[in-house]
Formats: C-alpha cells, structure tokens, sequence
C-alpha cells in the first residue's frame, strides 16, 4: 500500500511489539530503517524478520534519552545512511502504576524521560535533518491516555499527554517547512508491554485487566501491533500533505461512546 524506497528513517523501540512491526511494514515497503533499542538481541531478531524485503532495518542500540547519542545517531545516519525522511517515536515505558499520592519522584522522572523526554529529544534532531532534506513526516505515538486519566495510571497519563501537546506545538512550527507531524493513539494493543502492564495491576489475575477492557471496547478485543503499524505508516507516507497536528485514537470505537 505504501511506496518507501529510496526512504530513510527512524524507529524507536523497535525490538518488540508496535516499533517491530511498524519496522517490518517500513522495510517491507522499500524503506532504509535505523531501528533504534536498548538491546541487541532483540533488535537483531527484527532486523533478521526483514530480511527479503525491499527495504532493510539497520538495529542501532541507542539510549533515546540520552541527547548526545541521539544527536550523533541522527548525525551518522544523515552521513552514511541517507536523508532522514520519517521517524516514529515509540519507545516507551508502562509506568509504576501507583496512585498520584504513592508515586515517587523517581518513579515520575523515569516514565517522563523515556515516554515523554525521548520524543521531544529525538524530534529537536531530527526536524533539522529533515528540513534539510527538503520535508518528511514525524509519527509521535501517544496513547488512549492522552485524551483522558486514569486511576493509578498518572504517570502515564501526564507522559502521553506532554506527547500530544507535543505533537500539536510541533507541527505548527514546523508547517511550512513540508513536515507532517501527526500522533497515534493506541488503546489497548496485544504487545509484551502491555502483558506487563497487566500483571502489575492484578499479579493474582493477570487477565483482569484484560477482560475489563474487552467489556468496554465496542469491538470487544485488543488491536494489534499490525494494526498500529499501518496507521504509523499511512501517516508517515505523506499520502495527505495537509494532515498535520492530529492526534488520533486508534481503539476499537472506545472513545467513541
């Protein structure tokens, strides 16, 4: 459905559930991808699940929150790779899962730093990076808690919330220079992270949360990383120049009613 060859860019939190997959749609599509993770091995194993695409995934273990590396990084990859053209930041964290009384300083900072500081670090590289290259498009991904709280979900919520506001100021900024820049919003996504999530809501009942939150989707299931992935790639395509600044739910219609 979507034409990335000769294109090149950035995915973060690539080892594993929305970035792997979005990775794998890229390369599938013609895309150079710098997969960008903490660990090797799980970035090796995206990389090695592209192989035979059009495209490739070059794994790239990177401390998104770390802004040096990320400037070298973006640095780099403009050098050797090519233009940077399209970035998806991804990564992110679950959170403590604490009431806004409990929650410590510490617990606060580690969710802001790799939910919200990372974006807001990788994008101040690469909107550069692709002015130069005469435009591009930033897909941010932020959540279903952007829109709204939830209890015991604070941090989380307050991270996602920063991504869209983000999102908006970002691409209003930066109109006129031929960037899109546009926020995803999954709900409930069936991905490692949030099987994580889950047992620390209920560790005697780990499929709690689920069944709550199959009830109340309409859809009455989780979405899938694929699924994500096509809307990232959609936005990132620049199929429509003039979607900009969105920020949207991507949810089974939980929103909706």
């Amino acid at each position: 459905m979507y034409d990335f060859h000769g294109r090149t860019g950035i995915v973060t939190g690539a080892g594993s559930g929305i970035g792997r997959a979005t990775a794998l749609l890229l390369a599938r599509s013609g895309a150079t991808v710098l997969g960008v993770g903490r660990k090797s091995g799980p970035l090796e194993q995206t990389a090695a699940l592209a192989h035979g695409s059009d495209g490739k995934i070059l794994p790239s273990i990177v401390d998104v929150t770390d802004e040096e590396k990320v400037r070298s990084m973006i640095a780099e990859a403009e050098k050797n790779i090519g233009a940077i053209s399209f970035q998806f930041n991804n990564a992110g964290i679950g959170g403590a899962h604490k009431t806004i009384v409990d929650l410590s300083l510490r617990e606060l900072d580690e969710i802001m730093n790799v939910s919200f500081r990372a974006v807001f670090i990788g994008m101040k590289y690469a909107l550069p990076a692709m002015k130069r290259a005469g435009g591009g498009a930033v897909v941010n991904c932020g959540s279903l808690l952007s829109f709204k709280g939830a209890v015991r979900r604070g941090d989380y919520a307050m991270a996602k919330h920063a991504v869209m506001a983000l999102t908006k100021t970002a691409a209003g900024e930066h109109a006129k220079d031929n960037i899109q820049i546009n926020c995803v919003c999954p709900g409930p996504i069936d991905t490692p992270l949030q099987h994580q999530s889950e047992v620390l809501v209920n560790p005697k009942d780990p499929t709690y949360e689920r069944r709550r939150y199959e009830v109340g989707i309409p859809m009455g299931r989780y979405g899938t990383p694929e699924e994500v992935a096509e809307v990232v790639a959609f936005l990132l395509s620049g199929s429509v120049p003039y979607l900009s600044g969105a920020a949207i739910p991507l949810d089974g219609s939980f929103l909706a009613v």
